[in-house]
């Protein structure tokens, strides 16, 4: 029995090393790596294009005479019409009148620096130039026929803004914007009407026309866009503005032929002229795509 016992003993002596020897310890897990979400502070450059439109069509040609729209002008033929007696200014165009706006390509380059507060908000500056092709076109038709327009067409914008936006993701800014404006803003008259100069035709009854733009080239732009970052660097987005350079007007003045009040004599011997006036805000809508490389 002792010698059993013993056997015994030794057995399990021998055995526990080895049952010890199967233990497997776990290396612990390597800390996984959080990227830190993208910063928008920084400077940034980059260039937008799109196109510029106006539902509104305008307020239209007036046409005054210096000696009244309804007052007969000797040596001009003209039926009564839209409430105006007959032989005068009134009458010959009648309710012949039309506006629109041009609508038309918006393109160029911006500059801009943003700082952002916190993990959800983001505040900056930004200035941009644009090239554009938009313009108002208001004509008045007489009973001759012939056509009198006076034309705003705008060459190009340039935009300071402020803009503060809401971090929809940390690579995704919606934002709003509002500054002002400015913009060259060139008039010009055209007619095809003999007894007007300046028109590529010489009449003795034809006189010049004397154009004074008054146009208010200043003003405001508001809107808002949304912008996403596709790099750390590289960022693109779209953006909607509304423009206004102000209530400008501006006037073709002519003395020749009936717009002097006088229609008989070819001659401006009366001293009375006709302004073709136009008036209202030069305002418009823009919606662009904006490619970015932002310096952070």
């Amino acid at each position: 029995m002792q010698r059993l016992l013993l056997a015994l003993g030794l057995s399990a002596a021998f055995a526990a090393p080895a049952l010890a020897a199967d233990v497997v310890y776990e290396e612990p897990a390597a800390p996984i790596a959080v990227a830190a979400p993208p910063s928008w502070t920084g400077l940034y450059l980059g260039v937008q294009g799109g196109g510029a439109f106006q539902p509104d069509e305008g307020d239209g040609l007036g046409i005054l005479p210096s000696f009244g729209a309804n007052t007969a002008v000797p040596g001009l033929t003209a039926a009564a019409n839209n409430g105006f007696g007959a032989n005068t200014i009134g009458a010959a165009f009648g309710n012949s009148f039309s506006s629109e706006f041009e609508s038309g390509f918006v393109g160029g380059a911006h500059v801009g620096y943003d700082y952002q507060v916190g993990d959800r908000f983001v505040i900056g500056v930004l200035a941009d130039i644009n090239a554009t092709d938009v313009s108002y076109r208001d004509s008045a038709f007489s009973n001759t026929p012939a056509f009198y327009t006076v034309e705003r067409s705008l060459d190009y914008l340039v935009t300071g803004r402020l803009r503060a936006g809401f971090l929809v993701t940390p690579t995704a800014l919606a934002y709003a914007t509002g500054g002002v404006a400015y913009g060259e803003v060139d008039t010009r008259f055209s007619t095809d009407s003999p007894a007007v100069a300046g028109n590529g035709r010489s009449t003795a009854t034809a006189r010049p026309a004397a154009l004074f733009n008054d146009s208010d080239d200043v003003g405001y732009t508001v809107g808002g866009g949304m912008e996403v970052k596709v790099t750390q660097n590289v960022s693109f987005g779209a953006e909607y503005l509304y423009t206004n350079l102000g209530d400008g007007s501006s006037v073709a003045r002519l003395d020749g032929g009936p717009f002097d009040g006088n229609a008989s004599n070819g001659a401006a011997t009366t001293g009375g002229f006709t302004d073709f006036r136009t008036s209202g805000d030069f305002d418009f809508h823009t919606v662009t795509a904006k490619l970015s490389y932002r310096f952070n």
